[in-house]
C-alpha cells in the first residue's frame, strides 16, 4: 500500500483547505495509506476529513531552545519591519528566519504533497523524505507577493508544481522567467463536488425568514485579497441610488476589525452585514438574489464556481481567472475593480429581469465535470 503525506498549515476555512478536504473524500483508501500533517489545530474543516486519514499536529518550534526561539522571534519582527517594500512574502520571511532551526520530520513516504504555497511547500521541500514530492500552487504567485528567487531552490525539490488554473500557472512561469529559471508545472483544478453542494443547499437558515429582502451575498475570507473595501463602497453607491438591499458576507479573517470600521464610517451597519463563518454556506448562496465576488486576485475562484453550480446571477471583478469561470453576458457579468462599475453591473440584473433569467437559464445548461477531470489527473499523478 502506497503511503501519501499531505501537508497544509491548517484546515481553517479557505479555498485550498476546502479543496483538500473534498479531494480526501475521493481517495481510494484500499490502495493508499494517507496521513495529513497540520501545524494548527481546530480548523473548521477538520470534521470533514475522512476517518481513514491519520492526522498529525506538528509544532514547528518543538525542540528549539527557549532563548534561541526568543532571539528568532525578535529577528523575525525586525525582518518584517525591514521588509517595507514588500520584497518578500511573510511566509518567505518566516522560513528565512526559522527554517534552519525547524527539525526534519522522521516520517518517510512514497509521495509527499504540499497542498499550498509558502510554509507547507518549504516544509515538504526541506524537512520530509519522500520518493516523489508535489507542491500545489493555489494563488496568483505574483500578486500574492512571492519572491521567485527565494523560492527557486525549494521548488526544485518537487517533481511538479501543480497549479489550480492556467492563469496562476502563467503567473508562476512569468515570475521564474524573470530570473531565467524554468520549473515543471501541471494544471489540476481545485475539486468542487456539485452533487454535495446541491444536496446541502436546502438546509434552513435565517435567510428563509427574510423573504422580502433583496439579498446580495459574497463569500470569502476577510482578507485584503478579497476586495471587501470595494464591496462596501459599491454597497454605498447602490444605497445612494435608492436601491433597497442587504449585502451579506460569509467569512472570517484578519480584516474584520478594519472592515467594521469602514462599515461604520459609511453608515452601512444595517445594510452591509458580516455574518462570520458558516459551516454550510450553500443555503445562503441558494437563497440570495445576486452573488458578487470582489476579489483583487484568486488562484481559481471556488466560490464563483459554487454560485454558478447553484445557478445564481453572478457579478465578479475581472481578476485573471474570472473569464475561465464565467462568460461575460452569457453566464454572468465581469466588471472592473471599481465600486461604481460593480454597482452598475448589479443594477443590470435588478433592472433587466429578462437578462437575469437568460443568465440563470444558461447556467442551468452547464455541466460541471471538473471533479471527474481533476480526479483522473490526480490519480495519474500518484
Amino acid at each position: 500500500m502506497k503511503k501519501i503525506v499531505f501537508v497544509i498549515e491548517s484546515l481553517h476555512h479557505g479555498g485550498a483547505e476546502k479543496s483538500l478536504v473534498t479531494l480526501l473524500n475521493f481517495i481510494d483508501y484500499n490502495s493508499f495509506d494517507v496521513k495529513l500533517l497540520l501545524f494548527r489545530k481546530g480548523g473548521e474543516f477538520e470534521k470533514f476529513v475522512p476517518k481513514e486519514v491519520s492526522i498529525t499536529y506538528i509544532n514547528p518550534f518543538d525542540g528549539i531552545n527557549k532563548v534561541h526561539l526568543l532571539f528568532l522571534r525578535v529577528r523575525f519582527w525586525i525582518n518584517k519591519k525591514l521588509n517595507k517594500n514588500k520584497r518578500y512574502h511573510n511566509a518567505q520571511l518566516f522560513w528565512k528566519t526559522f527554517g534552519n532551526s525547524i527539525r526534519a520530520n522522521k516520517i518517510t513516504c512514497d509521495t509527499a504533497i504540499a497542498y499550498n504555497q509558502g510554509f507547507a511547500t518549504y516544509y515538504v521541500a526541506e524537512k520530509i523524505l519522500a520518493q516523489k514530492k508535489y507542491s500545489w500552487l493555489n494563488t496568483d504567485y505574483i500578486k500574492a507577493g512571492y519572491q521567485a528567487s527565494f523560492d527557486y531552490n525549494k521548488y526544485t525539490q518537487f517533481k511538479n508544481i501543480i497549479c489550480v488554473s492556467k492563469e496562476n500557472e502563467l503567473a508562476f512561469i512569468k515570475s521564474n522567467k524573470a530570473n531565467n529559471k524554468v520549473l515543471p508545472t501541471k494544471i489540476i483544478k481545485d475539486i468542487t463536488d456539485d452533487l454535495d453542494i446541491k444536496k446541502k443547499c436546502f438546509e434552513k437558515t435565517e435567510f428563509d425568514l427574510k423573504v422580502d429582502e433583496f439579498k446580495i451575498l459574497t463569500v470569502g475570507r476577510l482578507a485584503k485579497a478579497k476586495g471587501f473595501e470595494l464591496a462596501i463602497k459599491a454597497c454605498k453607491v447602490l444605497r445612494n441610488k435608492g436601491i433597497e438591499h442587504k449585502w451579506y458576507v460569509i467569512g472570517e479573517g484578519s480584516e474584520r476589525e478594519n472592515l467594521e470600521r469602514i462599515i461604520l464610517e459609511e453608515n452601512l451597519e444595517n445594510t452591509f452585514i458580516l455574518l462570520g463563518y458558516k459551516e454550510n454556506p450553500y443555503p445562503y448562496i441558494n437563497t440570495c438574489n445576486i452573488y458578487v465576488q470582489t476579489s483583487l486576485f484568486e488562484g481559481l475562484g471556488l466560490t464563483v464556481i459554487e454560485a454558478a453550480i447553484l445557478q445564481k446571477p453572478i457579478v465578479t471583478t475581472n481578476f485573471p481567472t474570472a473569464p475561465s469561470l464565467i462568460t461575460h453576458n452569457e453566464t454572468g457579468l465581469i466588471c472592473k475593480m471599481d465600486p461604481h462599475d460593480i454597482a452598475d453591473n448589479i443594477l443590470v440584473y435588478i433592472e433587466n429581469k429578462e437578462f437575469k433569467n437568460k443568465i440563470i437559464n444558461n447556467l442551468s445548461k452547464l455541466k460541471n465535470d471538473d471533479k471527474e477531470k481533476s480526479l483522473v489527473k490526480f490519480n495519474k499523478l500518484i
